[in-house]
């Protein structure tokens, strides 16, 4: 210590730094003893040289302090030093800080890795003080920080305050543009201290959530920072390869482009670990805080100063951190949530989902500066003003902590309550990902459309759109049909980064990834109205245009892939029954050519029916696939209940596939199938407002693109409907899924009233197909009876289609309620309620789509009813005995209004106006 002390003013500095060499590892060495007087004496003579060595001003192009300050890092790295030693140091870090942050230059670059290394400590009480150290530099030291500098004193070299900000780096010296890179090194090693504390994994000493939320704070801070050009990005030696080096930044870019995102490089991507984070993090009821807490601190950040980046930046902001994040936080989960399939389209199970977050008040707002001045009065606040981006995560965790609704004009009510009580309601599978987070990560990309991408132009509608739409596409609709992004990963490391040909499994979405998806597909007309009128006349027209044909092709790819699975499931059911399909399909043919009569694939299906009495007494009839062959010979489904266990090891030596055991087919397809189903009935179910609002807006090909894709959606899922095979197939899938076996169905049976079609392929299919045919009923009513002005003639176009249609579904829904009246329940014409028993499900399913046809009819106008009379007319008549009270109500108004104009009979003297009380005594006397 005294030689280190007598040198240290004396000698060159050349000269003390290779002594100091030499000393400073005999230090980290004695700092590791186990001995604990040796080791603190050892610290804290090391503390007093340096506060010796800093108070030196430190001369450019030399890294002394970095030299000096290095023992520390060393003796924290060492994995057997002591607990209290490493504290020590801290302590140490934090009085030199507080004392000499105003003479610190290169050290803070070991400042910065020591209290990164403290965020991974094993002590808890060691991660909290590297944090509170972090924070109080923020709070008390950002001037020093981030102090711009000057070279104006080259002839002793030293760095003297001042500003180089409105210097160009063509104005710059060679020692200028070090010390500006320099400057911009230490700013990246700030922000990876502070996302140190963002727990991205699961650890055997996990961090507090607390220090976790306080970091993401942290990271706001430094993008205001940034914003604010108080940290200007390095002039040179950007690359995007090693991240460990200086000057790391995103592949793609522009030079500029590639310096400027150097310094945004850590925040984004520290943000992007923490929103896929697999480490649990709940308190108080309230699920994935860290994973929720990332996506809203990014969500500010962009929302806040996403003007700054150039179309170029965008691009890799969305393709490299933001899209990846979200799409690999979804494949991590494993969550039951991502299992729950809904037993119709129309009734969702996923109720508990997480809302997306109201897009947060401008910086103006009332509420938010409220919030702000109510922040500075608490005793743990900065003295420094908030940025606008911290100030808006600020706001957003208060919210989130008192379980608010996002409204942030409203966070200075919650901030009141810091000191109140909380209600800890715990929310359904708080640990979920999908339930959790999912809503708000890609409500944020609809935030960035509507705030940052229509401004952009035609850039933003050409470049950035088609990158944000794949991602919402990939949820909605499961296309375009790729392999997970954790499976190409793990490829790339087996293959040793070599491009894998392997056919993984396709990545597919869980039901509730496709409701979120479609959810927010839908929220884009909605921002994209609000936007309209800041928008010149080309770009109004050109977005909701491109809007029509993004829903069409949407539902287009979900419909392909939907009949492919269909197609495939019953394919691979008949193989497993001893059946190519193509043989099927020639016995069919060959059939039709015998004298027996004529034979059609429904008559090579039958069903063996087993008979069981239920717990309470009722029989109850369940079905088993029965295949006719030639010769008048039978194949029966090989996954019967009651096989016995002699037939099963007979059978096992011959094919395995023959087990009593899930058929592989039933687990790959059925679940799919349904939730492709469930995709393609929520797009249908969002078209009808979006052709409200700018049908006016589009022409004849964006409406036709859309009227053949709902057709085709039509089309499929009639087909899938009357498809026996596929009926079979989803009832033996409900029937495993209850447990397989008799008794275990029985129980079940008895337990839900005997319902048999909830979870149906008849229930699924024809609310999809009901759904597009209201689709279509509304988009032509829209045309044929809507007052809006259009650019070409849209009711010689609609016309012909919707009463082409109108008659087609008036007509099913007679037959079905004709054929299936016993079957009907005024009680389920909606709902279809657990009434027990078979009911009418075409009826149920179609109800309100002839309601709405209905509806359509009452707004044609004379001419156009007079035209279509001959044809109306008889449907509508055979409509007064149909058991809807709805339906029969509509159909008196139709003969009280229209039919009656049509005979010259005023509406004043119909029947229909004579009041209840004399229509009932009229009845009573008959």
């Amino acid at each position: 210590v005294e030689v280190a002390d007598f040198n240290m003013n004396i000698r060159p500095r050349l000269a003390w730094a290779k002594m100091w060499e030499m000393m400073g590892n005999h230090f980290a060495k004695i700092g590791c003893q186990d001995n604990a007087m040796v080791s603190m004496y050892a610290i804290d003579a090391l503390r007093q040289l340096s506060f010796k060595f800093l108070e030196k001003p430190e001369l450019a192009e030399f890294n002394f302090q970095r030299l000096f300050l290095r023992p520390f890092l060393d003796i924290m790295e060492n994995p057997t030093s002591r607990d209290d030693i490493r504290e020590l140091i801290l302590r140490c870090v934090d009085n030199m800080i507080r004392s000499m942050s105003h003479n610190i230059r290169s050290g803070w670059k070991i400042f910065f890795s020591i209290l990164t290394l403290s965020a991974s400590d094993p002590s808890e009480k060691i991660s909290t003080l590297g944090l509170a150290i972090l924070q109080r530099l923020l709070d008390q030291h950002l001037d020093q920080l981030c102090r711009l500098t000057t070279f104006d004193d080259f002839d002793t070299g030293v760095v003297e305050a001042g500003g180089d900000e409105g210097k160009g780096p063509e104005q710059m010296t060679a020692l200028e543009k070090r010390q500006r890179n320099a400057n911009a090194e230490d700013f990246v090693g700030l922000c990876h201290a502070s996302m140190s504390f963002v727990q991205t994994e699961e650890s055997d000493n996990p961090l507090p959530i607390g220090l976790s939320m306080r970091a993401l704070c942290h990271t706001a801070c430094y993008a205001d920072l940034i914003a604010e050009e108080r940290v200007l990005p390095p002039v040179s030696g950007s690359q995007p390869n090693d991240p460990s080096a200086a000057g790391y930044t995103y592949e793609g870019l522009s030079d500029d482009e590639a310096l400027e995102m150097v310094l945004w490089r850590p925040i984004l991507d520290g943000l992007a670990a923490g929103i896929c984070s697999t480490a649990p993090s709940s308190s108080g009821g309230v699920g994935c805080l860290v994973q929720r807490g990332s996506v809203i601190t990014m969500r500010a950040i962009l929302l806040r100063h996403g003007s700054m980046f150039s179309t170029s930046q965008w691009a890799v902001i969305l393709r490299q951190v933001l899209l990846p994040a979200i799409q690999i936080g979804a494949e991590y989960d494993a969550s039951p949530v991502t299992s729950i399939t809904s037993e119709s389209p129309a009734v969702s199970s996923l109720d508990f989902l997480n809302e997306a977050l109201p897009l947060p008040p401008n910086t103006e707002d009332e509420g938010l500066l409220k919030f702000a001045k109510l922040a500075e009065t608490d005793e743990s606040a900065p003295t420094r003003p908030l940025g606008t981006a911290e100030l808006l995560v600020e706001a957003s965790f208060a919210d989130l902590r008192h379980g608010g609704d996002g409204d942030l004009s409203k966070a200075h009510g919650l901030a009141k309550k810091d000191q109140e009580g909380k209600n800890d309601t715990e929310q359904p599978f708080p640990d979920s990902w999908v339930a959790t987070t999912a809503p708000v990560a890609l409500g944020m990309l609809t935030d960035i459309f509507s705030e940052i991408i229509i401004d952009m132009g035609q850039d933003g509608r050409d470049i950035l759109w088609p990158i944000i739409l794949e991602q919402l596409q990939r949820w909605a609709a499961g296309f375009p049909l790729m392999k997970s992004i954790l499976q190409s990963i793990r490829e790339e490391e087996e293959d040793g980064g070599n491009e894998s040909n392997s056919q993984a499994d396709v990545w597919l979405p869980c039901e509730s990834l496709v409701r979120i998806g479609c959810k927010e597909l839908y929220r884009i007309p909605d921002k994209l109205l609000e936007k309209l009128p800041t928008l010149n006349d080309d770009y109004a027209q050109a977005w909701p245009k491109l809007l029509f044909q993004t829903i069409a092709d949407t539902l287009t790819k979900t419909v392909s892939v939907e009949s492919d699975l269909h197609r495939d499931l019953v394919a691979a059911k008949l193989r497993r029954l001893g059946l190519e399909p193509d043989s099927l399909d020639q016995q069919v043919s060959s059939s039709t050519k015998n004298d027996v009569g004529n034979a059609s694939k429904a008559d090579l299906t039958v069903d063996r029916v087993e008979e069981c009495v239920l717990e309470d007494g009722r029989k109850m009839e369940i079905p088993v696939s029965k295949i006719k062959l030639e010769a008048g010979s039978s194949l029966y489904d090989g996954d019967d209940p009651k096989k016995s266990s002699k037939d099963e090891e007979n059978d096992g030596d011959e094919d395995e596939n023959d087990e009593d055991d899930e058929p592989s087919y039933l687990r790959e397809y059925i679940p799919s199938l349904k939730i492709r189903c469930v995709a393609s009935h929520c797009l249908q179910q969002g078209i009808p407002e979006v052709v409200d609002i700018f049908s006016h807006v589009v022409g004849q090909d964006e409406v036709s693109k859309l009227l053949k894709a709902l057709e085709d959606s039509r089309s499929m899922s009639s087909k899938a409907s009357d498809d026996e095979d596929l009926a079979h197939a989803f009832q033996e899938a409900l029937l495993f899924e209850w447990g397989g076996g008799v008794e275990e169905v029985e129980s079940t049976l008895a337990s839900v009233g005997g319902i048999l079609h909830k979870g149906g392929a008849e229930m699924f299919f024809l609310t999809q197909q009901a759904g597009a045919d209201k689709a279509i009923i509304h988009i032509l009513s829209q045309l044929v009876c809507g007052h809006s002005a259009y650019s070409w003639d849209t009711k010689a176009y609609a016309e012909p289609l919707l009463l082409h249609r109108v008659i087609d579904i008036l007509n099913k829904f007679l037959i079905s309620e004709r054929d299936n009246a016993e079957f009907i329940n005024p009680n389920v014409w909606r709902t279809a309620s657990d009434s027990g028993g078979k009911i009418a499900l075409y009826c149920t399913c179609f109800v309100d789509v002839c309601s709405n046809i209905l509806e359509t009819i009452l707004n044609f106008d004379d001419d156009q009813f007079n035209r279509n009379k001959a044809e109306i007319y008889p449907i509508i008549c055979s409509l007064i005995r149909v058991q809807s009270e709805e339906i029969r109500g509509l159909v008196q108004e139709i003969f009280a209004t229209k039919v009656a104009a049509v005979l010259g009979i005023a509406a004043g003297t119909s029947p229909a106006n004579s009041s209840e009380d004399e229509i009932e005594g009229g009845d009573a006397q008959e």
